[in-house]
């Protein structure tokens, strides 16, 4: 029997996503003590204590299913950003969100414009169920919305944005970001994913909250993988008007405990610990400077970020480099899968992990 006969062909077509290094991976290979990995992005900070402890709590009623509507959760962020409760939904991660988007709005046949050099999920999402994927090259490594413009037609039914976009780091500004919503006819969504907006330092960053109550065709993902430092227990959420939640909502049927109680305390616990984000936001912010003008003095070709990572041109292929990078403790991310062959992404660290990523580079770059 051939399984490949009864596979969609539009699932035989994707290809599995590729994740960054682990530090058990490394440790196994090549038997170091000591690693520091910053290839995945998190937070080199970790988890604020406020957090764990919540789900340490939570912890002891796991015999009891979660709140499928994450109402403590959902009356959270609806305090925090000002919106009505029934503006949000909260998912297994950002990519659960995803997958419900396309899964409410995209008919087979129908176009999913991303960019090219993005987050690979966009497309793996749109695929599943039977969409034409466009990739829109980038423009001096930043999304060309120009570009995004030319291909609009009646099929065109989502897009995808990467605000800051990984693993570049560019970012579109509020204009430009209000310029292109206004011109979209209105048989179309614009996702925008912004996994990484909260490290944004830039004044024309866009303001999501007015934007969303100004557009009815916009949908904006965050994370509490990221600033928030709760990678591990998968949690995302989107904003968007009522109308677009309610049916994400069915869609969301299909799961309807999708967000454990030890994820959902822990969230709202890190939403009150503006401490802790303080100080993850400060610590990039000084890290993005070290690492950036660091580079410049080795003579390393490095991208503006908005983003807690930074992207750097390799001498030798990504692969190589970051291989190198491993076999002495310092897990980076090589850029090959997003189709960027001699680009490396590194997530920004604490001082110290800084210190050790630049030496190591160093070493590297002298062989």
């Amino acid at each position: 029997m051939n399984i490949n006969n009864l596979v969609r062909p539009s699932i035989q077509q994707l290809k599995p996503y590729i994740a960054g290094k682990s530090t058990e991976e490394v440790r196994a290979k090549y038997g170091l003590d000591t690693i520091i990995k910053l290839g995945s992005n998190e937070n080199p900070l970790g988890t604020s204590v406020t957090a764990q402890k919540a789900m340490a709590d939570a912890a002891g009623g796991v015999s009891i299913y979660p709140d499928g509507s994450c109402s403590q959760l959902v009356g959270a962020l609806s305090s925090r950003y000002q919106l009505p409760g029934d503006w949000f939904i909260t998912g297994n991660g950002s990519d659960e969100i995803f997958l419900m988007i396309a899964a409410a709005f995209l008919n087979p046949g129908e176009i999913s414009l991303v960019s090219e050099h993005t987050f690979s999920q966009y497309a793996c999402v749109s695929g599943i169920f039977n969409g034409v994927i466009k990739k829109i090259p980038l423009a001096d490594y930043t999304y060309d919305l120009d570009g995004f413009r030319k291909q609009l037609n009646e099929q065109v039914k989502l897009i995808f944005l990467c605000n800051p976009n990984n693993p570049t780091g560019t970012y579109l500004t509020h204009k430009q970001i209000a310029a292109f919503l206004d011109e979209l006819p209105e048989s179309c969504l614009v996702v925008m994913d912004e996994a990484y907006g909260e490290f944004a330092e830039a004044d024309d960053f866009p303001d999501m909250v007015s934007l969303v109550k100004t557009y009815q065709q916009l949908i904006v993902c965050r994370t509490f993988s990221k600033i928030y430092g709760l990678a591990a227990v998968r949690l995302g959420y989107a904003i968007a008007q009522e109308n677009i939640i309610k049916q994400l909502k069915k869609v969301k049927n299909f799961n309807p405990f999708n967000v454990n109680s030890t994820a959902q305390a822990g969230a709202v616990a890190a939403l009150e610990d503006k401490t802790f984000f303080q100080l993850s936001y400060e610590t990039n912010m000084i890290g993005k400077k070290t690492l950036t003008e660091s580079f410049k003095r080795m003579g390393i070709t490095s991208l503006p970020t908005q983003g807690n990572f930074i992207c750097f041109q390799t001498p030798i292929p990504c692969i190589d480099f970051a291989e190198q990078m491993a076999m002495r403790g310092v897990i980076i991310r090589p850029l090959n899968s997003f189709g960027m062959d001699d680009w490396c992404r590194v997530t920004i660290g604490t001082p110290d992990q800084n210190k050790v990523l630049l030496k190591t580079m160093e070493v590297v770059l002298s062989l």
